[in-house]
């Protein structure tokens, strides 16, 4: 079996980043499936799901983009930082939302980092466009 081999640590720490992100994700899910869903109005259910579903898209693209910048001898650490912290504004606020009433948390300010999040998914994806492009 051949080894692959990485010409940049900083992308290798990135693409353990995303597989680590990936086991949170399987974790979360797992627990959602079987302990939170008879606890769980429908609504809520579909909050906790929306964040996950980012979350495991986010992890995967940490990996891919990371993947692709060793390949083409690029780097962009604010297209990394980007999707972390649209990780933790918008999946980690949504699943903190969907289980705000199990939580007993009397606050709904989570939902509202959500666009904030989302807009840092959308700034990552095209900075690493540009990221690939520029020479």
């Amino acid at each position: 079996m051949n080894k692959v081999m990485f010409s940049d640590q900083k992308a290798i720490h990135w693409i353990v980043i995303g597989a680590l992100i990936c086991s949170i994700y399987v974790i979360l899910g797992a627990f959602g499936a079987h302990g939170l869903e008879p606890h769980l109005s429908s609504k809520d259910l579909k909050t906790y799901q929306t964040g996950l579903r980012y979350m495991i898209i986010h992890g995967l693209g940490l990996i891919l983009i990371n993947l692709v910048f060793n390949q083409f001898s690029k780097f962009n650490r604010w297209v990394n930082w980007l999707i972390v912290i649209g990780i933790l504004l918008f999946s980690v606020s949504l699943i903190i939302h969907g289980t705000r009433n199990l939580l007993h948390l009397d606050i709904n300010v989570f939902a509202a980092f959500a666009p904030i999040g989302g807009l840092s998914f959308i700034l990552a994806w095209i900075l690493f466009a540009y990221s690939l492009i520029k020479k």
